[in-house]
């Protein structure tokens, strides 16, 4: 199979930590890629661009908040502007609240979830999509990094679940009406460690590390997906085993998730029950 990404241009949003990171570094050592990571702390990218080495050279960065549309209209120009055009548009970047209720969650936190996760996506296809890299032998590429949270909601995350089930709504479409034209692909990764949970304390020694998939093994199984150019891939086996869960048992298998979550006992939950703990 042809190495469709050698010597290619890719951008990757969340390219500065977790999967991106790893993602990154994969793109560019194993696959030959020429990487424009995104993201908001210079510092996190000088540092991996150390850790390149030789290959340092292939990796260049733009610092910016994916949640804001003009941000992406600007770095869309500015590629414009350098004569780049990206092969493929991976969108990783991703925030995930503190596990909550509903009630206990503000709008606020909805929006910026929606706009970071959701939205980024929405923005960032808009403005890059009109000059992916398109020749008679070679189609572009858009893939957009979901969870299994879009399979399968988990109670205490409705803020994310919901951003996440609308990327896979908004990708399954794009991918309908770019059939034959342009490779969509839909990541749905299942628990991973990464920082995305560091906003919450409860999750340090939780039921979450002890499922969790290192951000390696997890970029590694992602980039060998986006070289296939598989359109769909649900990864990890909790992930698996949601997507199977919801399947059969769409309504009282989320509620049999939940009861799994309660009788843990995990601080990572307490949030979530703290108000049927208390009648105890």
């Amino acid at each position: 199979m042809k190495n469709w990404l050698q010597n290619e241009y890719v951008v990757l949003s969340g390219a500065s930590s977790g999967i991106g990171r790893e993602l990154c570094k994969l793109l560019i050592e194993k696959y030959g890629a020429n990487v424009i990571g995104i993201g908001r702390k210079e510092e996190k990218m000088q540092t991996l661009k150390t850790e390149l080495g030789e290959n340092a050279e292939r990796f260049t960065y733009s610092l910016f908040d994916v949640g804001e549309k003009t941000a992406w209209q600007n770095f869309a120009q500015d590629l414009k502007n350098k004569g780049i055009q990206p092969i493929l548009l991976i969108h990783n970047a991703g925030m995930f609240p503190s596990f909550q209720t509903v009630r206990d969650m503000p709008s606020s936190t909805f929006e910026r979830i929606m706009n970071v996760n959701y939205f980024s996506i929405v923005y960032g296809t808009e403005a890059l999509f009109p000059f992916l890299k398109r020749t008679e032998n070679t189609k572009p590429g858009i893939v957009n990094v979901a969870s299994s949270a879009a399979l399968c909601t988990v109670v205490g995350t409705s803020a994310y679940s919901a951003s996440k089930a609308a990327i896979k709504g908004y990708t399954e479409a794009l991918q309908m009406e770019e059939k034959g034209k342009t490779y969509v692909g839909l990541i749905c990764p299942g628990t991973t460690a990464t920082e995305l949970f560091d906003g919450d304390a409860n999750t340090k020694n939780s039921a979450l590390d002890l499922i969790a998939m290192p951000a390696a093994k997890m970029a590694k199984k992602i980039a060998r997906k986006i070289y296939k150019k598989c359109k769909r891939a649900v990864l990890g086996w909790d992930a698996k085993c949601m997507n199977w869960v919801a399947k059969i048992a769409p309504v009282k298998g989320l509620f049999l998730i939940r009861w799994v979550m309660k009788i843990s006992h995990s601080k990572v939950f307490s949030n979530v029950f703290k108000d049927e703990r208390s009648k105890k």
